[in-house]
């Protein structure tokens, strides 16, 4: 299936369910919360992490998030939570 098929397939499927897109695609979702918290659902797992800097796998791009006093609070397959002083957030 090419993918405009794909995803006007998702897209019809979602709106049937009344569920947002990226929950059916697998997408990453991220969530500041102020400066101080990061939640992402449906990442690919941890590619670096110090308290400076920590990079996650989102599947076909990867996030960057900079900052100080940075922590992985929890995470399990679906999701993760980082807490410290974010001050960014990147695409990368």
């Amino acid at each position: 299936m090419d993918e405009k098929r794909r995803q006007s397939l998702l897209e019809k499927t979602a709106r049937a369910f009344d569920l947002p897109v990226d929950a059916l695609a697998g997408l990453p979702r991220l969530e500041l919360v102020g400066d101080g918290e990061l939640r992402m659902e449906n990442h690919r797992g941890i590619l670096s992490y110090g308290t400076d800097e920590i990079h996650i796998s989102g599947g076909a791009f990867g996030v960057r998030v900079s900052g100080t006093e940075l922590e992985l609070r929890t995470m399990n397959s679906l999701e993760l939570l980082i807490t410290g002083r974010i001050r960014a957030v990147e695409l990368i």
